[in-house]
């Protein structure tokens, strides 16, 4: 089940939920809501906590995961 991520005030993202079953961290960014699959609980976190969750998102999800477009 989805549990909400605080994340720190940002510009490119507006919320996260990470689901631990399933290991997808589910993120409402400025250009929509997509699903990063495959993300170990420790990566959803370091993402909620970065100082820059674009960065974070280009640096270590994109190349790295599954990413799939929700809405």
């Amino acid at each position: 089940m989805d549990q909400p991520l605080k994340l720190k005030p940002s510009t490119h993202a507006h919320g996260a939920r990470y689901d631990p079953d399933a290991e997808r961290l589910t993120l409402d960014l400025n250009g929509g809501t997509f699903a990063v699959h495959n993300v170990p609980v420790e990566k959803a976190q370091a993402y909620a906590d970065a100082d820059s969750h674009g960065d974070f998102f280009f640096k270590n999800f994109q190349g790295q995961h599954e990413i799939t477009r929700v809405r």
